[in-house]
């Protein structure tokens, strides 16, 4: 049974819900972590969705004016714990890459990350006839946004918190993107950018990391270890 969520909050026509790292995680991560409060802008953010409920990414409750043709698609939902770097799904897993990002906070001497956004890329996994494991990427990715309950903001806000707070819940972006189209014919050469996609990880995939877990162009550089993948 694909998982399903309470109605998202209706958004004006033409608007769009894409808030930046930083609008997560001060509007939507802090206030749920610190007082268990969903009211501070509600719907946009869906809650009591199990996300890795569902085989596929795709069957996740996102909201209407978050679709697009050809495949595109992004979701916000709240986790009550952050995901280990290999998460088994009914479909395949979600796999760990790439390095943290730190959103800091402060100046000087006292400047110090004070939340998280880590990467996860789904893979497809099945059991082939010779025995072997078939793992297949896909183009859905997932940024999982998480406090530092040691940073010394919320050290001095642990007497403060509300009966309903969780240190340990995150707000997880899901979201898929089209690869870009290939460039028009034309007999003078013309730049592209690598990713194809504009800037800013409010535009879709963020990084040539990103693209490089869909199949798309990306500058090499040294592999993350992690664990093995996940059989279903």
């Amino acid at each position: 049974m694909a998982p399903t969520a309470a109605p998202l909050r209706s958004l004006q026509p033409g608007s769009v819900f894409k808030p930046s790292g930083h609008q997560v995680i001060a509007q939507y991560l802090a206030p749920r972590a610190l007082r268990g409060d969903t009211t501070t802008v509600p719907g946009l953010v869906a809650d009591d969705v199990d996300v890795f409920s569902a085989a596929n990414p795709a069957a996740l409750p996102f909201h209407p004016s978050s679709r697009r043709d050809h495949g595109e698609a992004w979701g916000y939902f709240y986790g009550d714990y952050p995901t280990g770097d290999v998460r088994p799904v009914p479909g395949g897993c979600w796999v760990r890459y790439g390095a943290e990002k730190g959103y800091v906070h402060g100046q000087g001497g006292a400047m110090e990350a004070v939340a998280f956004r880590r990467s996860f890329a789904f893979h497809v996994t099945w059991r082939a006839e010779d025995g072997g494991v078939v793992v297949l990427p896909t183009p859905w990715l997932m940024k999982e946004y998480l406090l530092n309950k040691g940073a010394a903001a919320f050290r001095a806000a642990a007497a403060r918190v509300g009966p309903k707070a969780n240190m340990d819940c995150v707000v997880r972006k899901i979201f898929a993107k089209p690869p870009p189209p290939p460039p028009p014919c034309s007999s003078v050469e013309e730049e592209f950018p690598a990713s194809g996609y504009p800037g800013g990880e409010e535009s879709g995939y963020s990084s040539d990391e990103d693209l490089k877990r869909v199949g798309c162009r990306f500058v090499e550089e040294p592999a993350r270890k992690r664990g093995p993948f996940c059989v279903v």
